[in-house]
């Protein structure tokens, strides 16, 4: 990290900051990589990564 002291005395635009954590709020999801999701997801046996919307696509038959 560095010198941990000046990053916390960086100017920070607040509302751009917490753009993300507020989405996240309303959503109910966590936030972060989708890498860190798929490791979280592996290890707790949760689902975290949303799918796909709509309806599951119906299975196709091969004759």
């Amino acid at each position: 990290m560095g010198d941990f002291a000046a990053f916390l005395g960086q100017e920070f635009d607040e509302a751009l900051s917490y753009a993300a954590l507020r989405k996240a709020e309303s959503v109910g999801r966590p936030i972060g990589s989708r890498e860190w999701l798929a490791d979280v997801e592996t290890q707790t046996g949760l689902s975290l990564i949303p799918k796909p919307r709509g309806p599951a696509p119906k299975p196709t038959i091969k004759l």
